[in-house]
């Protein structure tokens, strides 16, 4: 009689056949010790590595700096096909417009409003680029800028400046075919001394793109439109950073020592503390004016490799998925769900994780969090909560 009551009892404590078993439940009558409850938390280095990952079909383009990222250079390439009827026209002048949408603040001075203004360079490349790939490496430029019809080659870039004379000759040779247009680059001569990022349209914004505009000889205009275009980004940032658009992920590696190899995992989580003021969220054009949302969508993996060097470190088992606000100072619990598990029970090999952006290659962004050498409040960390299974007197 008295096994049958134990029998019914066990039966009805818990829907979970490795949930604990604690002393509320089991009179210790009949010889039942509960299991104890652990925080295992193990310290995290973590290491920031470069992905070749960039954007190429952003609705907008951009060129100088926001939050340690530099847009320092942008493609453009332009479908220089003449129309049956201008053929064989001269030109007589032509200039490159780009339609810039967004730019920092201008200044007062003696009422007057100054306008942000960036200076940049016109070069030829001289090899094509398509930015339906990723462009890791700019392409082999003329180091001889562009110049206008006066000789200048330094430009101004600002809300109210948008639109710059080239080269007649050049331009005619391109129409012509007797040069080959393989595309223009904007290089920013140096970064602006604090943060400032100009916008403009993209071809892919869909109306209004950069386009390079001619008058010729007998009065008429034309219009050759880009059909690539292409911004950069730079980043050379210290400490933890994942960052979309360049792009840089950042591995953890642990042991998981402490962790007695009996335990039922009740939480695991990856302790991340984000550094608000150093985040990226989005820029300007894309909040205001495309009204996109700044939040970053964050990705967890296990590499199949722990090294490197391998292809296998780049790909692997997604962990968890989800989104966080970059600029917002706060502590995050990402979940790592039933990868720690696999651990302790041996049916998953530790290779470590990888944070990334989950956008990575669609988004221009940037998540800063603590390192090792921050305040103990900050640090990252490896955090387990698990129980014991429950012993009987006499195993």
């Amino acid at each position: 009689m008295l096994l049958s009551g134990l029998s019914l009892l066990l039966g009805s404590c818990s829907s979970d056949p490795e949930g604990p078993i604690f002393a509320q439940n089991l009179d210790s009558l009949y010889g039942v010790d509960p299991g104890d409850v652990h925080r295992y938390v193990e310290p995290l280095n973590g290491m920031t590595f470069e992905v070749p990952v960039s954007v190429g079909n952003s609705p907008f383009l951009g060129i100088g700096e926001a939050q340690g990222l530099g847009f320092d250079t942008t493609l453009l390439q332009f479908d220089m096909t003449l129309s049956d009827e201008d053929a064989g026209k001269t030109i007589l002048s032509a200039s490159i417009y780009l339609p810039v949408r967004v730019a920092p603040e201008g200044t007062i001075v003696d009422t007057l409003e100054i306008p942000y203004i960036l200076t940049m360079y016109f070069h030829e490349l001289l090899s094509g680029f398509d930015d339906e790939d990723s462009v890791i490496v700019i392409p082999p430029l003329d180091p001889d800028p562009l110049f206008d019809s006066t000789g200048a080659v330094l430009r101004e870039l600002s809300i109210d400046n948008n639109e710059f004379y080239l080269d007649e000759i050049v331009v005619q040779e391109w129409v012509e075919g007797s040069r080959e247009h393989n595309g223009i680059a904007m290089v920013l001569e140096s970064f602006p001394d604090g943060p400032g990022l100009i916008e403009f349209n993209a071809h892919e914004y869909g109306s209004d793109p950069p386009s390079i505009r001619v008058m010729f000889t007998d009065s008429t205009t034309a219009a050759f439109p880009s059909v690539n275009d292409y911004s950069t980004v730079r980043f050379d940032g210290a400490g933890l950073n994942c960052v979309g658009g360049y792009a840089t992920r950042i591995y953890f590696d642990f042991t998981l020592g402490g962790v007695d190899p009996r335990a039922i995992i009740n939480r695991a989580s990856l302790v991340l503390t984000v550094n608000g003021d150093e985040g990226f969220g989005s820029t300007l054009g894309e909040s205001v004016v495309l009204g996109i949302l700044s939040d970053i969508s964050y990705y967890i993996y296990t590499p199949g490799s722990d090294d490197p060097v391998d292809p296998g470190f780049l790909e692997g088992t997604g962990v968890d998925i989800g989104i966080f606000t970059a600029t917002e100072t706060k502590t995050l619990r990402l979940p790592l769900r039933g990868f720690i598990p696999d651990l302790i029970d041996s049916s998953r090999v530790n290779t470590g994780l990888i944070l990334q952006s989950n956008l990575e290659n669609a988004r221009v962004q940037r998540a800063a969090f603590y390192t090792s050498s921050a305040d103990s409040l900050f640090r990252p960390y490896l955090e387990i909560i698990y129980s014991l299974p429950a012993g009987f007197d006499g195993d």
